[in-house]
């Protein structure tokens, strides 16, 4: 498997194709008529996306043309709080949402709630990637390491607290099937097998912020979330021929993990 623990438990390294790569072959292989992205920033992942597209970002600096390509494409430059509030999904597509990407604020009461959001507009056969729930050592969740000895290995990279998405969907929602991916940076989590009438995780949203408030990656151990996530060969699960480009050759990965600050 690409994805293993390393450096005596500290770090996941994730050694699969780079995330945007799984994306761009997710649009290929589902050929979504509808695509909602919650995180667009520069649009780099919104530009992907061929169909009817809904983004929404409380502050956009596109660098790209996010429009190519598609038959719509609608930006709401406001939280994803005030979307919902405001706009029925559902309504804006004429239907449901067959591919969403969630990369909002990435804090997990935040996460939580766009994805029960997300899942009420979407239908059984949908599909809601989450980014960022993987992160490849706990400095990269803003804990204590970080903040105070300024020593994390991946310098500008920052997950939140996201990753608790994982162990709180297998908990309350085992219906719903999650594949944890190995792409890097900070991977990626397939989300299918949807109920958009569960009330579950909205009806236990208080309880599930209370428990999980005080928690943190050190107390939970990232050995622990990474046997949980069990992250799967991204390249593996989808098909063969699926576009991916490693942004290095293998025989360069190689010797870098070889050389990896111990």
């Amino acid at each position: 498997m690409a994805a293993v623990l390393q450096r005596g438990g500290r770090e996941i390294w994730l050694d699969g194709p780079h995330y945007m790569d799984v994306l761009r072959a997710l649009h290929a292989r589902l050929k979504p008529a509808s695509y909602f992205e919650i995180g667009t920033l520069h649009g780099q992942t919104l530009a992907l996306a061929r169909c009817a597209s809904v983004a929404v970002d409380p502050a956009f600096q596109l660098t790209c043309d996010v429009h190519e390509g598609k038959p719509s494409c609608r930006l709401f430059e406001q939280t994803s709080d005030d979307f919902f509030a405001t706009h029925d999904l559902a309504a804006l597509f004429g239907g449901p949402v067959e591919l969403a990407f969630l990369d909002g604020m990435h804090a997990f009461a935040f996460l939580l709630r766009d994805f029960i959001n997300t899942e009420r507009a979407s239908a059984p056969g949908s599909t809601i990637v989450l980014h960022d729930c993987l992160p490849r050592e706990a400095s990269m969740t803003g804990g204590p390491e970080r903040r105070e000895q300024g020593l994390a290995r991946y310098r500008g990279y920052w997950t939140g607290d996201v990753w608790k998405m994982v162990p709180v969907l297998r908990a309350l929602r085992p219906e719903i099937s999650l594949t944890c991916l190995d792409a890097p940076p900070t991977g990626l989590v397939v989300c299918t097998g949807l109920d958009p009438a569960s009330r579950v995780l909205a009806n236990a949203y208080d309880a599930t912020l209370a428990k999980w408030a005080p928690v943190d990656i050190y107390d939970y151990g990232l050995p622990r979330l990474h046997a949980e996530a069990d992250p799967r060969s991204a390249a593996a699960w989808l098909d063969a021929k699926a576009p991916f480009s490693h942004p290095q050759p293998a025989w360069k990965r190689a010797i870098k993990r070889a050389f990896r600050r111990p």
